[in-house]
Parts: C-alpha cells; sequence; structure tokens
C-alpha cells in the first residue's frame, strides 16, 4: 500500500495481434459469405419466380386439331406401379446378365430404379393440325405440346430462364417475344424450328410463334361445335382408372389402295397389373366423310384406326376383342383391344432410344454375336515354301531390271 493510500489498478494486458488478425479475417469471411448467400438466393428467387401468377391453364386446343393426345399419370394408379416394378425387374436383369462372370457380380451396386410418385401427378398433351383430308394425302401443318408438373415446378423455370439466357446470345437464331405477359422463345436453326414458353407449372413448346400465339391467346368460347362433342364421345368411353386419351377429328386413313375416312373418334387407355395395355374406341358416325368409304368396322379398319393412334406399335401386337367393331345404340361404332407386355415393350424402346443416343455420338452400340446369313470365306492357308525375295525362291522369268 503506498503511502497517500491510493491503491494501483492492474495494467491491461495487450492483445495478441494474431488473435486480432484471426477475427478480422472471421469476419471478413462471415461478411463475404453473407454476401454470397444472399446473392445466392436473390438469383435463385429470381429465376424460379413465377412471371405470370394467377394466370388460369390455357385452352391449349385452337380447334384445328386433327389428332390430340393426353397422358395423366396418377400416384396411385396400380397398373402404372406394377408396370414400373417390371421395367425394374427387366433393367435388373440386364445388368445381372452383364456383369455375369466378372468380379462385379457379387457387388451390390447402385442404381437409380424408376419411381411413379416423383413423377406423377404429371399430364403429357399433344395436338396435330393436318391439311384438309380432301386434298388427298395429308400432312402435319402444326403442332404444340404442353406438360404439367407437379415436382420440381422451381427447378423447371430455372432450368428454362437459363436456357433461354444462353439461346438468345445469338439473334439470328433465337427471337424472344412477349405475348400476354409470356415470353416466348422463338428457335429458327437450319435444323430445327420451334418456339417454347414457361407458364407457371406448364412448359409448353409448338411448332412456331404463331401456333403458340394461337395456343396463348385462344379464346374457348370460339372452339368449334365438333371438338365438345368429341370430349363427350371420350367421356362416354372412358375406361375406370384410364392413363390416357385421344380424339381424331375428320381424318383419312389407311393406304392409298384401300382408304377409309372418319369424322372422329375418340380412344381411352389404361393400363392394367396383368402388364396389357387396354384400349376402347369409339367411332363416330361410320358414314362416308368426304369421298371414298367410311369406316366400315372390320378388323382391317380397326388395327388402322388403332395404329394411327398409337404409331410406332407393330400390327401384329395389337389384338382387337371379337371379329371388329359393333354398332350400339348410337349410330357410333365401338371396339377395343389390348396390347401385350408392355413392360418388355417399353424396355425395348428405351434400348433403341439408348442405341440411338450412341450412334449420334459415333459409337457403335455392342451387339451380341450372331451367326451372320452371309458365310465367311475361309482364310486362305499360308504358303510352306520360302517367301518371296529369299534366295530359295526359284527365279522369276522376264525381263531383269537393268543396273543402276
Amino acid at each position: 500500500m503506498s503511502g497517500n493510500g491510493t491503491e494501483e489498478r492492474p495494467a491491461t494486458p495487450p492483445k495478441d495481434p494474431v488473435f486480432r488478425f484471426l477475427g478480422g479475417c472471421v469476419m471478413v469471411v462471415a461478411i463475404l459469405a453473407a454476401i454470397l448467400v444472399s446473392g445466392a438466393l436473390l438469383i435463385g428467387w429470381r429465376l424460379a419466380r413465377d412471371e405470370s401468377p394467377g394466370r388460369p391453364p390455357e385452352t391449349f386446343l385452337v380447334g384445328d386439331e386433327s389428332r390430340y393426345w393426353c397422358i395423366d399419370l396418377k400416384p396411385d394408379d396400380k397398373g402404372l406401379l406394377a408396370l414400373f416394378a417390371h421395367v425394374d425387374e427387366i433393367e435388373d436383369a440386364k445388368r445381372r446378365n452383364l456383369l455375369k462372370g466378372t468380379f462385379l457380380e457379387s457387388f451390390p451396386l447402385p442404381h437409380r430404379r424408376p419411381r411413379l410418385d416423383e413423377l406423377a401427378p404429371f399430364t403429357l398433351e399433344f395436338s396435330l393440325a393436318m391439311s384438309d383430308p380432301a386434298e388427298g394425302l395429308q400432312t402435319p401443318k402444326a403442332w404444340a405440346a404442353r406438360g404439367t408438373f407437379s415436382h420440381g415446378v422451381f427447378r423447371l423455370r430455372a432450368a428454362m430462364k437459363i436456357i433461354r439466357f444462353f439461346m438468345r446470345r445469338d439473334p439470328a437464331k433465337v427471337e424472344i417475344r412477349n405475348v400476354d405477359g409470356i415470353a416466348v422463345t422463338q428457335v429458327h436453326d437450319v435444323n430445327a424450328e420451334f418456339a417454347f414458353a414457361n407458364v407457371g407449372n406448364r412448359l409448353l413448346v409448338a411448332s412456331d410463334d404463331a401456333r403458340m400465339s394461337a395456343v396463348l391467346r385462344h379464346d374457348p368460347a370460339s372452339l368449334p361445335a365438333w371438338l365438345p362433342e368429341l370430349v363427350a364421345l371420350h367421356e362416354d368411353i372412358a375406361i375406370d382408372g384410364e392413363d390416357a386419351w385421344a380424339f381424331m377429328s375428320a381424318t383419312r386413313l389407311g393406304d392409298l389402295s384401300k382408304p377409309f375416312f372418319t369424322s372422329g373418334a375418340a380412344a381411352s387407355f389404361d393400363v392394367d397389373d396383368r402388364d396389357e395395355l387396354v384400349f376402347r374406341i369409339s367411332v363416330k358416325g361410320a358414314e362416308r366423310a368426304t369421298e371414298g368409304r367410311g369406316f366400315d368396322g372390320t378388323r382391317e379398319d380397326c388395327l388402322t384406326l388403332v395404329s394411327a393412334f398409337l404409331p410406332g406399335i407393330p400390327v401384329d401386337a395389337i389384338a382387337i376383342d371379337g371379329e371388329g367393331a359393333r354398332r350400339g345404340d348410337r349410330p357410333d361404332m365401338e371396339f377395343s383391344g389390348r396390347i401385350t407386355d408392355v413392360s418388355k415393350r417399353l424396355a425395348a424402346l428405351v434400348s433403341e432410344a439408348k442405341g440411338f443416343r450412341i450412334r449420334r455420338r459415333g459409337q457403335e452400340p455392342i451387339a451380341p454375336e450372331t451367326p451372320s446369313a452371309t458365310p465367311t470365306p475361309p482364310t486362305r492357308p499360308r504358303r510352306s515354301g520360302p517367301r518371296s525375295g529369299t534366295p530359295g525362291e526359284p527365279p522369276r522369268e522376264g525381263t531383269p531390271t537393268p543396273p543402276r
């Protein structure tokens, strides 16, 4: 204690400069992380936000469609669940055969299994407008497609905006227009010409900008009278729990030697738990439409009509119930049938698509070794004598080479 009675406070030890430097670095890193997170959230919000909130779904149908398909997938459909399980079993069998006899055979290799609940509910629509059947050979004029998603909507919006951003860097091939507040991207390249737009949870693609504008701006009150009739025709034949339906307006079918005309037809499709695609089709009015004959209801006419609704399906895979179409209480004619082994045919289509992608990349898919129809000529045996040019070879006749 000092003589004047005052106490001296202990001196505060100076802070270590290393800790002050580390503390400053932590603060800088925290500020930069906050800026990055805020920027990422802002960019993500701008990419994933809906540009037209509250806009009702489009009518989609314009009124000149010759054919229309609608696929409606539901997550609790028993037939689709069985189909996904069958496809998964087929893919597992392919993997086991591929790895058979290798050291990877005993390893449980992970793979992504197809799951219906990750895709459904999902609706895919496609419409096709063709030339007048009275003109003879019908050719496509315009088409449109619409997908309504329930999963990954934010990723869909962000992906469309990113694609549009990179595509618009070439203004000679891409043009962006505003149609009622919707950004429509028109692509006109040498090998492709189409237009696409994203509206809410829907993705629309059309053959050109005019078709896209018609789909977005169409008034439902201006639809032709035959369209509600075909929709009502579908409702009369709809299968319980159907997975898809389609309609066909006045069109010409068949080959050039035996053509026939239909004034309209509607079809209902359903995948059941027996791995079958069951269909029911009703043909409106079976009378002659323009020229030639109308739909007679024979098995050949029924097969032609089913092939028109399901392009790419071979005729021998289609089984028609009974002897053909039958006439009910109304003037419409109706028939039904089925396609068996849907999972195997779907797996074959997927394999063909993979092989096509490999060929597009300049590679050849590996095919199993099968005996060729043309026999390979046998290899000529080697000569037992000395090779040409050796001292033991007999001299050749002819004019000798003059010395240099």
